[in-house]
């Protein structure tokens, strides 16, 4: 997992590696996300990115799928 200017990336082996390290990806962002929500986007099957996004409303978490 690597983190740089609110966006991590984080390439994943299994499903329950997967979940888990999406979780604390969006865990760790939403203490910074103070006035906008989270994008999670699956760039290839086996690597996502969570970002800070301003075209997510607070609080809220958005899923997107490049595939």
């Amino acid at each position: 997992m690597s983190k740089e200017t609110s966006v991590i990336t984080i390439s994943v082996e299994d499903r329950a590696s997967r979940d888990r390290q999406l979780e604390q990806a969006v865990s760790l962002l939403r203490r910074e996300a103070t006035d906008c929500g989270i994008l999670v986007t699956r760039v290839e099957f086996t690597t996502f990115t969570v970002a800070i996004s301003p075209g997510v409303a607070f609080g809220l978490t958005q899923e997107a799928d490049l595939l």
